[in-house]
């Protein structure tokens, strides 16, 4: 969908659907505590089932554009379902075939909105808010394609023998088309009338996000420290001028409240990101507090930054919202970063932390829309 169409006026609104992906993500996040009480690898459930089942659906419909999911959408969300637990029961032929299909799948969709070959992302002239979104379809075909090409050398070929190059990393890689369709979101709420200055400034936001975390991921791969801490750095400043940007330019609407909250969360976790790389270089310091700084970074961008954007998307249609918007995203931030980080080692936090971020969803989407009370 481009910037200069209107989200359809039913996109989303279907009652059924909402619980559905709702539900999906409030189990993916249960499923972050689950190795506590079962030794096994739920770490692959709980980001699968959040950035590829309902981040990757919700991105499919959005990019369509129609009053209800297409049948080609319905079926990613169910591929991807099975790919999910496919990965996690170890089922890797199986996992390898699904992940070369669905990427086939988002390329059909992506190719009917978008052109097959990228060049509108090197068009100064494209908003950057198309640019976002087609680089956010972008990269959800071509993690599944690498992901392909990783089950494959991790579990029988080994043509790469970098250590990294596994799925227990790559499947962090799906996080990345959920952020950047937030990073749509967000600067869909810019002014429109800003100078060309910083129209050029939008861009070059743009290519330092995308680039910076391509870069990023390969210094990981190659495990590259030094590099890899100069690049989370720069990304790290990027955000916080983002931020700022968005701040300064953002257009009065209830949507601002909650992205920049969404962008707060995002510049914390730059900042726990480049403390992880140091942490790792004392050993001492790292056991004991390694853990705990990778939880609270991974809850900060999967339930806090890309959350936002997500939970924007679902209920396009129905801003403004009657509901304090202060006090939800308060009741946000004491899910996000208090309860659920606890809640990785403490199974009765754990279960506060599900039962409050249940309650947090349901006051987010118990505001019911100003203009249909005003006409009630």
């Amino acid at each position: 969908m481009r910037s200069d169409q209107t989200i359809h006026g039913q996109f989303f609104l279907n009652r059924n659907l909402r619980i559905f992906i709702l539900a999906l993500m409030v189990l993916a996040f249960m499923f972050g505590f689950a190795d506590q009480v079962w030794d096994k690898n739920f770490e692959r459930l709980h980001i699968f089932l959040f950035n590829l089942c309902a981040g990757g659906f919700i991105i499919l419909c959005h990019t369509e554009n129609e009053a209800r999911p297409s049948t080609r959408c319905y079926t990613f969300l169910v591929l991807s379902l099975v790919y999910a637990v496919s990965a996690f029961m170890q089922l890797y032929t199986i996992a390898a075939m699904l992940s070369f299909s669905l990427g086939l799948l988002v390329e059909v969709i992506r190719m009917r909105s978008f052109p097959f070959i990228p060049s509108d992302l090197f068009n100064f002239h494209i908003s950057v808010v198309d640019k976002f979104h087609h680089a956010s379809v972008l990269c959800l075909s071509l993690a599944l394609f690498i992901a392909t090409f990783v089950l494959i050398n991790d579990n029988a070929f080994h043509w790469l023998p970098y250590k990294n190059l596994t799925l227990n990393v790559f499947f962090l890689g799906f996080s990345f088309p959920v952020s950047l369709i937030t990073m749509s979101v967000m600067f869909s709420f810019i002014r429109r009338d800003i100078s060309p200055f910083l129209r050029l400034v939008k861009q070059i936001f743009f290519w330092t996000v995308n680039v910076g975390v391509i870069v990023f991921f390969l210094f990981i791969v190659f495990e590259m420290d030094l590099e890899k801490f100069i690049i989370a750095t720069i990304l790290f400043f990027t955000v916080t001028m983002i931020f700022s940007f968005f701040l300064l330019l953002g257009i009065n609407v209830q949507q601002k409240y909650f992205l920049l909250s969404g962008m707060i969360f995002l510049v914390f976790t730059g900042i726990t990101g480049v403390l992880y790389i140091i942490l790792g270089h004392f050993p001492e310091l790292y056991t004991q507090w390694g853990k705990l700084l990778l939880t609270c970074h991974s809850y900060l961008s999967l339930y806090g930054w890309s959350m936002s954007g997500l939970l924007i998307l679902i209920r396009w249609n129905d801003f403004p919202l009657k509901l304090n918007s202060w006090w939800v995203i308060s009741f946000h931030w004491l899910v996000i970063t208090i309860l659920a980080p606890l809640g990785k080692t403490n199974m009765m936090m754990a279960a506060v932390a599900s039962f409050f971020f249940c309650l947090f969803l349901h006051l987010f989407f118990r505001g019911i829309n100003s203009q249909q009370l005003q006409n009630k």
